[in-house]
Formats: C-alpha cells, structure tokens, sequence
C-alpha cells in the first residue's frame, strides 16, 4: 500500500477545514432564519437558551470518542454557541468578580465567549445590571452555606423576582475544577426550559425559631446551598428567615419543592420561591467509555 504523503495528508486537512467552515455558515444562516421566526411571532426577545445549549453538549459528548480531548470539543462548541448567540442580538454579562477576576473572567470566557463584560464588586450589582436591562446575564459567585449576601432572596422576594438562575459555570467538570472549584450562577430575565438533567433551586422562608436545618440535608433530593446569616440587622428585626436549596429535577411551582420536604416542615416554612433551574454539570465520569 502506498504511504501518502505530508503534502497529500496536509492538503485533505485543508478541505476538511473548507468544509467544516462551510458547514458553519450554513449553520448560522439556519439560526439567522430561526431569529427571523421568532420574531415574526414576537417572541424573540432573548436568544440564549441554556438548556437547549446542554442538551446539545451532553449529545455530543454522549456519542465523542477517540483521543480529541473532551475539553477541547466542550470548548468549540461553546464558542459556536456563543457566536451565533451574538448573530441573533446584542449580548453582554455583568460579573461579580468577588476580588478575583481572573477566575471569574475565566468562566465567563468559557460560558459566553466575545461577550461585552462588565465587572461590579458585589452579586447585587450585577444583578441590578440585568434587571434594568443594561446586561443580558449576571454571573454571580455561589453564595456561601452561612451567609450575609441577600441577593437570591431579592430573586425570591425582592426587587428581581423577574429575574432566574439559568446555569452553574463551569458547565464542563475538569480534575482541576474538582480540585480547586471557582463555580458561580449565571442570572438572566428569562425562564429556565428543562434540559433533562436539571437542579432546581427554591428559597424557603420559616419561622426561625423552629426550624431545624438538618430536616432538609437529610432529604436525598435535596441540597442546603445557603442559610442567611441570623445574626444580619435587617433578619434580627423579625422571627423569620430563609435558606437557599438545590433540589434534583425540574421543579416550576412551589407546591412541587413542598411535596419532597418532610411534612413536618409545612407548619413551619411560610413561603416558598422558585429562583431558578439549571442543567447539571456534564462530568468526564458521566461519558460512556469507547473501546
């Protein structure tokens, strides 16, 4: 059998590039047409689609095999999704960089590449940024379990409930995030879609004298994210308080979150708000191995 050459193998690189390009294009002349649909039907007010994005992703990883890095084909497509994004209307993102921009650039890099960003030292901030429509997404910092941060509550409650946590960056899980995790949500004026693989989250507001917060981490479908801090002026002035869960699922109405708590919580919880839904990470381990 003949050996082919490095010219020969170099030049069919060359027309395979061609052709991806190519195919590119056509890909993007289709969301233009989508775009123009939308439109005509005055619905296209907001293009991102998040779960539409990790239903793509997950398919894609589900059937890549050979040594091309997962990482690597991760990576392209967000970038193609993000491109096509920009196509169809103006998109910037407002972060909280929390002291650390080079890690919170770094997601939103990832997440929303070539975007217009602006930095703001407080998740509030950004927030606000989205709500008034300046921004299209904020990109927040995870608050922490014991927390004085009040900006998911506003979400609940407050001043934002227009606005919904739609994703949890990285989307892709690496050995290096695991080890040293810089995660943060990703806010926007729309509502989450279901992308199969979904966390929802819902703010809890109880009596705060009766709850016991080890009811909810005993739950398996359940996660306590966030418990606002008791000790915050504005919480001491009432004997309520609030907490921050992540529940497994697509969860669209209150009564859901309180049907998968213990019964004897619906004395106690008063109110309750879904803040948001986003596709699970996509983890290296969650790939089906190829032979």
């Amino acid at each position: 059998m003949k050996q082919l050459s490095l010219d020969t193998l170099r030049t069919e690189i060359d027309a395979i590039d061609d052709e991806i390009h190519n195919l590119l294009m056509t890909r993007t002349e289709l969301v233009t047409k989508i775009g123009k649909l939308k439109q005509r039907a005055g619905n296209h007010t907001f293009s991102l689609r998040p779960a539409r994005e990790a239903a793509i992703m997950r398919r894609l990883a589900a059937q890549h095999k050979g040594p091309f890095p997962l990482s690597a084909l991760i990576k392209i497509w967000r970038e193609l999704l993000s491109g096509t994004v920009r196509v169809q209307t103006p998109f910037s993102v407002a972060v909280c960089d929390k002291g650390d921009p080079v890690s919170y650039r770094g997601l939103v890099r990832d997440q929303f590449s070539g975007a217009l960003v602006k930095s703001f030292s407080r998740p509030e901030e950004a927030t606000a940024e989205v709500d008034s429509g300046t921004s299209a997404v904020a990109v927040v910092p995870l608050p922490a379990r014991n927390s004085a941060e009040f900006w998911w509550t506003e979400l609940a409650f407050g001043k934002h409930q227009s606005l919904k946590i739609i994703g949890l960056l990285p989307f892709l899980q690496t050995t290096a995030s695991k080890i040293d995790p810089v995660e943060a949500f990703s806010i926007a004026a729309i509502h989450p879609e279901p992308s199969g693989k979904d966390v929802s989250l819902a703010v809890l507001e109880y009596n705060r004298e009766a709850f016991d917060c080890n009811l909810i981490d005993a739950q398996p479908s359940c996660r306590l994210l966030s418990q606002l801090n008791q000790n915050n002026r504005e919480i001491g002035k009432t004997k309520k308080a609030m907490i921050l869960v992540s529940i497994e699922g697509f969860l669209d109405q209150p009564g859901d979150v309180l049907s998968l708590l213990p019964p004897s919580l619906e004395t106690i919880v008063t109110r309750v708000a879904i803040i948001g839904c986003y596709p699970k990470q996509l983890s290296p381990s969650d790939i089906p191995e190829t032979s």
